[in-house]
């Protein structure tokens, strides 16, 4: 399995983050990242709200990175770890910026970007930066043509509901051909025929390993009707929640104990998924303690899903 581990203060949802990771400064960010690439950790992740509202921070917490952002510079500390944006909401941005923002980063970072994408769910936030909550969906599949049009096409074209161009020049291209690995994020049923026909990858939120087996089947299927061969991975949260109240953070348990652990991740690798999202532990004492608990899953636990050297 692959093991993507989240950086400490992206964001501070009281459920879910320890109290200290309010206070994590930049360099302290860095020293995690270097930390987590010399363990062998596959990827590092970050995600991103651009502004909240003050319902959704009692939930939330008031603070989030933008994601592109966040990667590009602990990617520019780094030399080996893969950044995740686990995940970007793509209706916030435009999406010919966005492109060439991804392609800075892929460049600059010799290829170690993977997107993790989402449609996005906060109706304040879309009112904010003046973008059509209902249309959301429909401007989630248009852009990830946008982006891959920009990314491989020599002189890109597209015509669509919200944007259009023609004979453009885009340069520079990725580094990963023909682009960087796209994850459709979501777990709403328009999610897995994105997943499906325009994603390499799905990385649900609020799936269960017990859900995935059939879901996964389905996006098999589309696939396959679409004449689609190429790679496809599904990354899970390494986390446990009660399905009646999955919304519910605070029922939100992140294993932090050895046997808890293996439990989950079994769970997981049975289902099929190919690799764990990764939470920082509930209740670390400072920077020092959560960096004693990366090491320990490091040599104890990851070792168990990696394929014998």
């Amino acid at each position: 399995m692959k093991f993507a581990l989240r950086i400490p203060g992206n964001f501070l949802y009281p459920a879910i983050t320890s109290p200290w990771e309010v206070r994590v400064t930049g360099p302290q960010t860095l020293q995690f990242a270097r930390k987590a690439e010399e363990l062998g950790f596959d990827y590092f992740w970050d995600s991103e709200h651009i502004v909240q509202v003050p319902e959704g921070a009692a939930v939330q917490g008031p603070r989030f990175y933008e994601a592109l952002s966040a990667a590009g510079v602990v990617l520019g500390a780094t030399r080996r770890i893969r950044a995740l944006t686990y995940v970007g909401v793509l209706p916030y941005h435009n999406p010919l910026v966005y492109a060439k923002q991804v392609a800075t980063v892929d460049v600059l970072s010799e290829g170690r970007l993977t997107l993790g994408l989402a449609a996005g769910h906060l109706a304040g936030e879309f009112a904010a930066l003046g973008v059509a909550f209902e249309e959301r969906g429909q401007r989630m599949d248009e852009y990830l043509r946008i982006l891959k049009v920009l990314w491989t096409e020599e002189r890109p074209a597209f015509r669509g509901r919200f944007y259009g161009f023609a004979d453009l020049i885009f340069e520079p291209k990725p580094v990963q051909k023909p682009h960087p690995p796209v994850y459709i994020g979501g777990d709403a049923e328009p999610v897995q025929p994105r997943a499906a026909l325009l994603g390499d990858g799905w990385i649900p939120w609020l799936t269960t390993p017990e859900e995935l087996p059939a879901r996964l089947e389905r996006i098999r299927e589309l696939r396959a009707r679409a004449g689609r061969s190429d790679a496809f991975e599904v990354l899970m949260l390494l986390a446990e929640f009660p399905p009646e109240d999955r919304l519910n953070l605070r029922r939100f348990r992140i294993p932090k104990a050895a046997g808890e652990v293996l439990r989950v991740l079994d769970r997981l690798a049975r289902a099929g998924a190919a690799g764990a999202i990764v939470h920082l532990p509930v209740g670390t004492s400072g920077l020092q303690e959560c960096l004693e608990w990366v090491e320990w899953f490091a040599s104890e636990i990851a070792p168990q899903y990696r394929p014998a050297r």
